[in-house]
């Protein structure tokens, strides 16, 4: 997400509390439990996808691990240190996007791809794909509203594999949808507007007072009308109920997504959610929607003091919304099987411990 529209109440929150990402023990893999549990002692689970063979697999980011989660155990199949979320078609494609480097941080050690797709070998070997982070420095955002200016800043937060091997990524700083060709070429899809939202918080400003906030897409899917789905986070002031999801038309080239006036390949289809960091399908095309925060992340984390936060999965068929669950720890990521189990990560940041849980739709 955008890092330094996140301000100083959530980098103070989190020093205090020591929340140093740690790795977790050995991964436990059962039988789904009584409470859904499938996998715990997970360092931060955040990206999950279900592939072909019912394989399933999910990223750690607290160290970097990506494994797959079968019955009785489970095996990293690769260790890509930043990764945030992964995609398989099990045809030997595994590809992973990696977040942006933090605000003022050293340089990232040899061997690392900062704000990138790589692509995972099925010898585990990890391969660069492209470099998003130098393409958006020729591409800055130009709605960019951070504090001191940073349009050229990448976070990659979430991908979608299209046939004949193009990748959709989701950048969650650069607020834009990108698209990377079999040969790591990049083109924009569509650039993202910001949302107007109530202020909300009890400092700065008038409670209501209406200012504009990043849209900070998280996530894209296809839908099964082949076109690109994209949630929002919605950035500072992380007001409550002003994320959406966005539809992009298959094929679309520097398209515009505006709340105010969307027009050409981009229209909104959904709006009224919290903090979205993850959208999926199911098998029957209903689409699930995963808020991290229900309340909104500055309701959770200010306002209600609540830490990690609570989110809530929605599911979402012809225009009807429907909760499927708000007791879910600080959850990451979303993915349906082909019989329709849905599988979760929770506690995607905070301390390790994060588990991978089934629900019913």
């Amino acid at each position: 997400m955008k890092r330094a529209l996140v301000t100083k109440f959530w980098t103070v929150r989190m020093s205090a509390l020591g929340l140093a990402i740690l790795a977790a023990a050995a991964i436990v893999v059962t039988a789904a439990a009584a409470d859904g549990t499938v996998a715990s002692n997970l360092g931060n689970p955040r990206g999950i996808t279900t592939g072909p063979g019912g394989r399933l697999l999910v990223v750690e980011t607290a160290s970097g691990a990506i494994d797959e989660l079968r019955k009785g155990g489970a095996r990293t199949i690769a260790t890509v240190p930043g990764a945030v979320d992964v995609a398989t078609n099990g045809l030997g494609n595994t590809y992973a996007v990696i977040g942006g480097p933090e605000p003022d941080a050293p340089p990232p050690p040899a061997g690392s791809h900062p704000a990138s797709l790589v692509r995972i070998a099925p010898n585990g070997k990890v391969e660069p794909v492209a470099d998003i982070g130098a393409y958006q420095v020729t591409h800055p955002d130009e709605d960019d509203l951070d504090q001191p200016p940073n349009p050229s800043e990448s976070n990659p937060n979430g991908l979608a594999l299209l046939p004949g091997g193009n990748v959709l990524v989701a950048d969650a700083a650069a607020n834009d949808l990108l698209r990377v060709d079999v040969h790591g070429q990049i083109t924009t899809v569509a650039h993202f507007k910001p949302e107007f939202v109530p202020w909300g918080l009890p400092f700065g400003l008038p409670i209501g007072t209406i200012v504009p906030a990043e849209a900070v897409p998280t996530a894209v899917a296809v839908g099964p009308d082949g076109a690109y789905y994209v949630s929002e986070l919605t950035g500072f002031p992380f007001a409550k109920g002003a994320a959406r999801i966005w539809r992009i038309e298959p094929g679309s080239v520097e398209a515009v997504c505006d709340p105010v006036a969307s027009s050409g390949g981009c229209s909104s289809v959904a709006t009224g959610f919290s903090s979205v960091i993850d959208l999926t399908f199911g098998p029957d095309g209903t689409m699930y929607v995963l808020e991290l925060a229900k309340e909104g992340l500055a309701g959770a984390l200010v306002l209600k003091n609540e830490f990690p936060p609570t989110g809530a999965l929605w599911a979402v068929k012809n225009g009807v919304r429907t909760l499927v669950s708000d007791g879910l720890t600080a959850p990451g990521g979303v993915t349906v099987d082909p019989s329709g189990t849905i599988f979760v990560t929770t506690l995607t940041f905070g301390p390790p411990g994060g588990s991978v849980i089934t629900l019913n739709g």
